[in-house]
């Protein structure tokens, strides 16, 4: 069966039950959002999305191409008709002049490369690895597969069982809640520990090794 994206709506739910408040009221939707996304910054360091991407020139002799990527292994200069060519990386050349370099949100390409680049005939395709979309409404869908869906959820509830141990009030709003009356703080403490060893075991797991 083939894998269904969450929305945060349906995710926001999970991670509310998981933290044993389903009603809302201890964590409020906007806390369990930040949660959300606070997860899925941590998981897409370890587990980002790998992703293949096609850039136009729009300008003749351009070097320099703004991109999400935050990690690049390969690049190419496509020109329709002709084979895909091969743009080395830029190694120890101090200049910047002896390949692609990835920084600050830009791809840069060296002269010799650049000067043969023409508008709307030539475009690059990149491949390399991309965080993952963060959630800004609640019909959002969660950018990844299952194995991202799980880790996100383990996160956030590891936080937030992190937070009811820093925050004292907000331990005590919790207790009220049906079935958490009786929970101490060792109780709380070694159900964040099981959180924290889910996700330990999880990272191992799902740690990417990224092609340089």
């Amino acid at each position: 069966m083939p894998y269904t994206a969450p929305t945060r709506d349906v995710l926001r739910t999970a991670v509310s039950r998981d933290l044993r408040d389903p009603d809302g009221e201890t964590f409020t939707e906007e806390e369990l959002n930040d949660l959300l996304n606070l997860a899925l910054t941590e998981v897409g360091r370890i587990y980002p999305k790998e992703q293949v991407e096609e850039i136009v020139v729009t300008q003749d002799g351009q070097h320099v191409f703004p991109t999400e990527a935050y990690a690049l292994f390969r690049v190419e200069v496509l020109q329709e008709g002709q084979a895909p060519s091969g743009v080395p990386l830029n190694g120890l050349d101090s200049s910047g002049e002896g390949g692609w370099d990835l920084h600050a949100g830009a791809l840069y390409l060296p002269q010799f490369v650049a000067r043969s680049l023409a508008a709307d005939t030539h475009s690059l395709r990149i491949w390399g690895y991309w965080p993952r979309e963060l959630f800004t409404s609640d019909t959002d869908t969660l950018d990844g597969d299952a194995d991202t869906e799980f880790a996100v959820r383990t996160v956030a509830t590891l936080n937030g069982y992190q937070r009811l141990q820093n925050d004292r009030l907000l331990f005590q709003q919790w207790l009220t809640n049906t079935g958490n009356s009786d929970v101490s703080p060792n109780q709380l403490a070694q159900t964040a520990d099981m959180y924290q060893s889910q996700w330990r075991e999880m990272r191992n797991r799902l740690r990417t090794l990224q092609r340089v």
